[in-house]
């Protein structure tokens, strides 16, 4: 019987798998000798491990030292590559390369760390090594970015730049008014960085960076508070006495707040727009006001200054202070304002004076002849007086019913500049000549001259007074005595031709009488003797006339009322008298 040989499948699959587990053994103990071998490599590589880089600069192969000098020479130009986009809400502030905000790598730190790759210790690190030398050798790269440090002056001083140009001051809203119109200014809020939180988050920022700031609010223009400010009447040009120069007047305007609130909504925040207003605009401009300012001498008045050292030394005072006054149109000058409270620690001393009618003496006796002369100045100049009292008797240095008294407390003495031009006021005293001068704008010429009439005199009488302090048969004045009137005083306007224009009542002025009191000496009466003053020819009286009795008298004058005649103890000095 026949048969075929069937070889033993067992024994066939074993050798296979021996030949398998061999040649995996193999395999394995090559593998195992690579990686022991490049770790042992790697252990002993003496210079940058391959595929390492530092801020994309390749530096697989260098020795440390050289790694260190390749970085010193080119991190500079990568750190100056690197940029950063700064903004603040919807406003861009730039991009800056990083050394602008004061980045800067260190190059010997750099390298340590470029140095340490594949340098780990123990057991582990010993096989990381080897793993990271294999990975260099078969193309793998090790990308390392350097610590960036950031100099804080530079990076201040690059955030203050940004600031500088974000901030934004507030505005309130504002108007101005010139002779172009009104116009306003829409109110815009303000706005400022954090400049300490934007230094922080640049310094470890990277791409863009979002600052930090905030909102700063202004005031809104109230349209309405404005409109209740404005006047409607235009002032002129005038001149401004502490900048002692003539500057522009305002134009008038009327505004309808309503209007003017819906033009400005539609304007953008800081921008400034004219509003709807009706304008009236000035006569006179600072411009025009220059070329006639104080051109034309108005009016001047010249009295003569007697009396003692001390009278004159008060008129001096006096009139220095009224020197150099200006008045812009409507402006009121107010004597006893201008020259002030007459006090010894200003300067004056005591003069005669009236006070209810006796003579004494009193700080600032002689005043009232600077408030007269230039009272009858501002008469000539056509001014309008507005307060004016004559004095209780008449003062001999000015024509009658040209005086003007004034004492502090009252009474008082002003007049407005009713021009339209401003007024200056020229004050001196030289040589015993007191002159006021006014000087302002005279456009046709015109001038005004002043008469008066007088309406009664009332003559004094002498009153003899025996006394035990002279000796028998002499005299001696104790008070000299003065002729009373009733004045009118009239303002006559002349065209520059000399033709009269009117004549206008100024005003009355009541002077009272005062009769003389001759002292008359009885010490030493002989036996029998008649008093001296019987068979003695009494003085000659003025005219006398209707008295002043019912007219309103002012109150007593302080500051300037005639001062009487030295006596000598010889008998009555027929010396006139020393008016104020």
């Amino acid at each position: 019987m026949g048969g075929k040989r069937v070889a033993q499948p067992e024994a066939g699959q074993k050798k296979r798998r021996t030949g398998l587990w061999i040649a995996l053994a193999a395999a394995a103990t090559v593998c195992l000798g690579l990686v022991l071998g490049v770790c042992f490599y790697a252990g002993g590589y003496d210079a940058v491990f391959p595929g390492v880089s530092m801020a994309e600069i390749p530096l697989a192969g260098l020795s440390r030292e050289a790694a260190e000098v390749r970085l010193e020479e080119e991190l500079p130009a990568w750190v100056d590559g690197g940029t950063i986009t700064v903004s603040a809400g919807q406003i861009s502030l730039g991009t800056y390369p990083r050394s602008q905000l004061g980045a800067y790598a260190v190059a010997g730190e750099a390298a340590q760390a470029v140095w340490a790759v594949g340098r780990e210790s123990g057991p582990l690190g010993w096989l990381r090594n080897g793993w990271t030398m294999a990975r260099g050798l078969l193309g793998g790269e090790t990308a390392l970015v350097p610590e960036l440090y950031y100099d804080e002056n530079a990076l201040a001083m690059a955030v203050g730049q940004m600031a500088a140009d974000f901030d934004q001051a507030p505005k309130d809203g504002a108007y101005q008014l010139t002779r172009e119109g009104l116009f306003a200014t829409k109110h815009q809020t303000g706005r400022a960085l954090d400049q300490a939180a934007l230094v922080k988050l640049l310094a470890g920022a990277q791409g863009q960076v979002e600052a930090p700031w905030q909102e700063i609010p202004a005031q809104e223009l109230d349209l309405y508070a404005l409109a209740q400010s404005l006047s409607p009447v235009p002032s002129p040009a005038r001149y401004d006495v502490e900048q002692g120069k003539v500057v522009d007047g305002q134009v008038g305007v009327t505004m309808d707040p309503e209007a003017a609130r819906l033009a400005l909504e539609a304007a953008a925040e800081g921008e400034t727009i004219p509003l709807p207003a009706q304008i009236t605009f000035p006569e006179i401009t600072a411009q025009e006001l220059e070329t006639v300012l104080f051109r034309d001498l108005l009016g001047t008045a010249t009295t003569t200054v007697s009396g003692s050292k001390t009278r004159k030394n008060n008129v001096q005072l006096a009139a220095a202070a009224v020197n150099g006054t200006v008045l812009n149109a409507g402006d009121i000058f107010d004597y006893n304002q201008v020259v002030g409270q007459r006090t010894v620690e200003r300067g004056y001393g005591e003069a005669a004076t009236y006070v209810n009618g006796e003579t004494v003496n009193t700080v600032g006796g002689g005043i009232c002849q600077v408030s007269s002369t230039v009272y009858l100045a501002a008469l000539l100049s056509d001014l309008e007086i507005t307060e004016r009292y004559n004095h209780r008797f008449y003062p001999g240095y000015i024509t009658l019913g040209m005086d003007a008294t004034v004492s502090w407390g009252g009474p008082e003495f002003r007049f407005k500049n009713n021009s339209d031009y401003p007024i200056r006021i020229d004050v001196t005293y030289d040589k015993g000549q007191l002159t006021a001068s006014f000087y302002g704008t005279n456009l046709d010429g015109s001038y005004v001259k002043m008469t008066r009439e007088v309406l009664s005199t009332t003559g004094y009488e002498t009153e003899y007074v025996e006394t035990e302090e002279l000796p028998w048969g002499t005299q001696k004045e104790k008070q000299n005595g003065y002729t009373g009137y009733e004045v009118e005083s009239y303002r006559n306007r002349y065209s520059s031709d000399g033709t009269l224009i009117s004549t206008t009542f100024e005003a009355k002025s009541s002077y009272k009488s005062r009769n003389q009191i001759i002292l008359v000496g009885v010490a030493g009466r002989p036996e029998g003797g008649l008093p001296p003053s019987q068979g003695t020819d009494e003085p000659t009286l003025p005219p006398t006339g209707g008295n002043t009795e019912g007219e309103p008298t002012p109150p007593p004058d302080q500051g300037g009322e005639p001062t009487p005649p030295d006596t000598g103890a010889g008998g009555v000095d027929t010396t006139p008298p020393d008016w104020l």
